[in-house]
């Protein structure tokens, strides 16, 4: 059961992404077990240049023009020569033993579709106390020191989205990949979600996460899974985070709408200017910055819920 280890890159930062090859090359597991593939999103910057792969035997380098980390996604999938796929973001360096981890888990556990673990924070300047409340939004998730698996019996349907699901690092079975690359073609809600380019849309990891728990297979938290967030200033601003999280409100009811787990009903057009002033007074949305962000997550709602 070897791997395939994918980073999707869309104008990588230099240091980062050294400090996520640094973290490879670091793995406990053997060269042998695993090969790497960068997926370059059409980046303005010489992806190869800031790469140096020399150290491992089975590395490739690939381009995919068309605009979005969904389609990154997919053409490392595609690609990918070994059962088990571990899609690695170009911020995100692991743990020494985390590949070595995947591969025992997926051993030990032969019904599950994706997993996922636990995410360290690494700021570049030191963080305002009230960050906390936006863990999510950066991709930060610790469940515990216990392991959380979800699967649905044959006679269950999804009622919500499922904690366990990946951030971050997502390892997932290839042929699980596969089923959704066949979904994804003829799926315009599918096609319509994610990040292009600066575009600060999300998504395309959720829709993943729910496709593949929807057809049975299970999602699992394993937190012997660590990987480092490296978070850089420019992320920690309350301009950044509004936009992020306005994106992110948008993109996450059209995911649920799309599963049938959306808890909050359509609203008409002509009301959405009504409620965002009312959220605004009562969000208190200009006494502070985590305020005025979460009233920018109830604005994207709203446009959501009356499209």
């Amino acid at each position: 059961m070897k791997l395939s280890v994918i980073i999707c890159t869309y104008n990588p930062k230099s240091a980062a992404l050294q400090r996520v090859l640094q973290s490879l090359s670091a793995q406990t597991l053997p060269l042998s077990e695993w090969e790497l593939m960068i997926v370059d999103n059409g980046s303005d910057n010489d992806v190869l240049a800031l790469c140096d792969l020399s150290w491992h035997p089975d590395h490739r380098l690939v381009k995919e023009e068309k605009a979005g980390l969904v389609h990154a996604r997919i053409c490392g999938a595609l690609l990918a020569k070994h059962d088990i796929q571990v899609s690695v973001d170009d911020d995100t360096p692991l743990f020494p033993d985390c590949l070595e981890n995947i591969q025992l888990i997926y051993r030990q556990n032969p019904g599950l579709g994706i997993i996922g673990g636990r995410t360290v924070p690494e700021f570049a300047v030191p963080a305002p106390a009230w960050i906390k409340s936006f863990y999510s939004l950066l991709a930060i998730r610790d469940l515990g020191d216990d392991p959380v698996i979800e699967i649905l019996k044959d006679d269950q349907t999804i009622k919500s989205y499922p904690q366990s699901a990946a951030v971050a690092v997502m390892a997932t079975r290839k042929k699980c990949m596969l089923e959704y690359v066949e979904h994804f073609k003829n799926d315009s809600v599918s096609h319509s979600l994610g990040r292009k380019g600066n575009d600060l849309s999300s998504g395309e990891d959720n829709d993943i996460n729910l496709f593949i728990y929807k057809n049975g297979y299970g999602l699992g938290y394993f937190p012997q899974l660590q990987f480092i967030h490296l978070i850089p200033e420019s992320r920690l601003q309350p301009a950044y985070l509004a936009r992020l999280q306005y994106a992110s409100s948008k993109t996450w009811i059209k995911v649920l709408s799309k599963y049938g787990i959306n808890p909050w009903p359509k609203i008409p057009r002509v009301t959405v200017r009504l409620r965002k002033i009312k959220a605004w007074i009562n969000y208190r949305a200009w006494s502070s910055p985590e305020n005025y962000i979460r009233w920018r997550g109830a604005c994207g709602t709203f446009e959501a819920l009356a499209e």
